[in-house]
């Protein structure tokens, strides 16, 4: 059981904006990292999904930054992935202090935060999602509502898809089929008639191969993991949102680094993001070809169809966006549009 008293891993968010400011001014001269004297430093990092699937890279390269821009004063610790706690249970382990970081995907604490899916919506690079404010708002939401620090953004770049078992040449295809789904595509598939079926990703292939589900929504990039190729040949085009996922930190952790390190591990994992948002594009090209080699084919819709299908997709994450979250829904609905 997770420790239910949460106020004892949280800080103030004004305490939490004024440490961020402090380690975001941390320079570096001549790109060397400066000397610390307290020692190594270790935080507990987990992946909602396991290490051996696409998944598991973001911790790869955050710890190698980490390492390189401490001079390996602060270690980041793989501690686990779903075999150690279900990727949904991962955010509140978070904000209790069980472990000190984990990489998230952003419907995974939509219960406690329904903007958080806002984060997949449109086109903008990350950059710029930084540089229009959105990130900022969305930190500053997830620590109010979820008690969690947004450390990074370190998957980016690609968008989702729909694989599923029958030609999805039209959006109609889709009446009466059950997707496997998660809150961020359930409005999408039920305005195209569908009936989703929430599962975890690791029974996903299982509910295929049972008949459970004709089909399963995910990001474009890790389907070759759980070789959904074996039970499903056909992939609907064009993709719909952003894979946006989230760095997750305890504030508490954060807070107990000095600000140095603070510094470090903001900027690393900057860095990270960077170099997690180039691989996914070059391993969605890699996925697609070798699933092609498997007798996958990517269906595309008319012109008018697919226009349709993007639009729908973003009017339907807004509308339930706005419709859980009244407050803050409009407000990272604003950004959002700002940044493109």
């Amino acid at each position: 059981m997770y420790n239910s008293n949460k106020n004892k891993h949280q800080l103030s968010r004004r305490s939490f904006l004024k440490g961020s400011a402090a380690a975001t001014g941390v320079l570096y001269l001549g790109g060397q990292a400066p000397a610390y004297s307290a020692g190594k430093r270790k935080l507990r990092y987990i992946a909602f999904i396991n290490r051996n699937t696409v998944w598991g890279k973001p911790y790869d390269f955050l710890a190698a930054e980490v390492d390189r821009m401490s001079g390996g004063e602060l270690e980041i610790e793989y501690a686990g992935g779903s075999d150690v706690i279900g990727g949904f249970d991962a955010p509140e382990a978070i904000a209790n202090g069980v472990f000190d970081m984990s990489h998230s995907a952003n419907s995974y604490f939509a219960g406690a935060m329904p903007s958080s899916i806002s984060l997949a919506s449109g086109n903008a690079s990350v950059e710029q999602l930084r540089n229009t404010g959105v990130l900022h708002a969305y930190a500053d939401i997830l620590l109010k509502q979820r008690g969690v620090m947004l450390l990074g953004v370190p998957l980016s770049g690609v968008g989702y898809v729909f694989q599923v078992r029958f030609r999805p040449n039209k959006l109609s295809s889709f009446k009466g089929k059950k997707i496997r789904s998660i809150p961020l595509y359930d409005p999408i598939l039920e305005s195209m008639g569908a009936i989703p079926v929430t599962t975890s990703p690791a029974e996903a292939y299982t509910s295929m191969e049972r008949g459970v589900v004709d089909g399963l929504g995910w990001p474009d990039i890790g389907l070759l993991d759980f070789k959904f190729y074996e039970q499903a040949k056909y992939i609907l085009a064009p993709t719909f949102y952003q894979l946006r996922t989230a760095t997750l930190m305890n504030p508490a952790s954060f807070k107990r680094l000095p600000a140095s390190l603070q510094g470090v591990l903001m900027e690393a994992s900057r860095s990270a993001d960077a170099i997690g948002a180039k691989w996914a594009k070059e391993k969605r090209d890699a996925e697609h070809a070798e699933m092609g080699k498997h007798g996958v084919e990517i269906v595309s819709l008319s012109n008018s169809e697919a226009k349709t299908f993007v639009k729908l997709t973003e009017e339907k994450l807004w509308s339930k966006i706005i419709e859980l979250d009244p407050k803050e829904g409009p407000r990272m609905k604003a950004l959002f549009d700002k940044a493109g």
